[in-house]
């Protein structure tokens, strides 16, 4: 297997637990002319990359390493028949992904694009996020908000910032994800008070998926960590270089193609705009809308750019 290092600049800082600071990864290329991307997000729980990577060469790949391998198989595989993994699919539209600092400006001119609902990191100051939301909200009136904590609130600030909010902002909230780390007492007295709630990685170490509450939460899946075959959940990419966004795009792809389009809930794949402009991602196009932009080539694409990467062994 070989490797090649990359950057990426964020626009703004990406949720309430990283700043604005440089993401390192690695794309892989396997012995089947397979690739994938391997990005990680310790504050989020992830193993270091340098973990993740060691643990590849042992061949005892962890979470992260796992799903890349699953992805380079795959990859490898429709780009030894020259033929896209997207062939055949349907990738589900995209809510707008916004950063901690989102302006106005910058929420008017994706509701220009097509952008109907938005999804937004928000920090767990609870009189400036409120103040924000409300503002954002006023320059699209006619969008869905969805919400996103990274469990940065205790459950009484998560009660605090709903009850927080105007009764006509209450009734654009498509759900709030993660306000608090999970158990079933907390989320239930917020379901209670009208929350509605999604879930990502609420309950430490994943040990259990959230079941237990009276009413349905929507599950958000990132295919960098994990396979999904159940339910109808909310794919999004891991904020990762734009490979690790076509492999986001083609689970989606593969699970929804074919259910009933009402069934298809909005995700949130299209992310490369977070980050600066970089090969990948004006392959890709940056101004954005709902449809996800394929890249072309076989496999997950970016053919041409891929094979010109300097490569390593790992």
């Amino acid at each position: 297997m070989q490797y090649t290092t990359y950057t990426l600049y964020p626009i703004g800082a990406l949720s309430a637990r990283s700043a604005a600071q440089p993401r390192e990864g690695v794309l892989l290329r396997g012995d089947n002319g397979g690739y994938a991307c391997l990005q990680c997000w310790p504050e989020l729980g992830d193993s270091p990359l340098e973990y993740e990577l060691d643990a590849l060469r042992d061949g005892s790949p962890l979470r992260l390493g796992a799903r890349a391998l699953q992805c380079i198989e795959l990859d490898g595989e429709a780009r030894s028949r020259g033929v896209s993994l997207f062939d055949g699919l349907t990738v589900p539209k995209s809510h707008a992904t916004l950063t901690v600092s989102a302006t106005p400006s910058q929420v008017y001119n994706l509701h220009q694009r097509g952008f109907r609902v938005g999804k937004i990191k928000v920090i767990p100051k609870l009189d400036a996020t409120v103040e924000r939301l409300v503002n954002l909200a006023s320059m699209v009136p006619d969008w869905k908000w969805r919400i996103d904590f990274n469990c940065t609130l205790t459950p009484a600030e998560a009660l605090q910032f709903w009850e927080m909010l105007p009764d006509a902002m209450k009734q654009r909230i498509d759900f709030v994800e993660d306000p608090c780390y999970y158990s079933v007492e907390s989320w239930q007295s917020l379901q209670d008070a009208g929350m509605p709630l999604g879930y990502d990685l609420p309950v430490p170490g994943e040990v259990r998926i959230p079941r237990c509450t009276s009413k349905p939460m929507m599950r958000l899946v990132k295919p960098a960590r994990h396979h999904s075959t159940s339910g109808l959940p909310v794919f999004t990419s891991n904020m990762d270089h734009p490979l690790g966004q076509c492999w986001a795009a083609y689970n989606a792809a593969k699970f929804y193609t074919g259910k009933p389009e009402a069934e298809v809930p909005l995700c949130g794949l299209v992310t490369h705009h977070v980050y600066r402009p970089n090969a990948f991602s004006e392959r890709m196009g940056m101004d954005i809308t709902p449809n996800f932009p394929l890249p072309g080539g076989t496999g997950l694409g970016f053919d041409d750019l891929l094979e010109a990467l300097p490569w390593k062994t790992l």
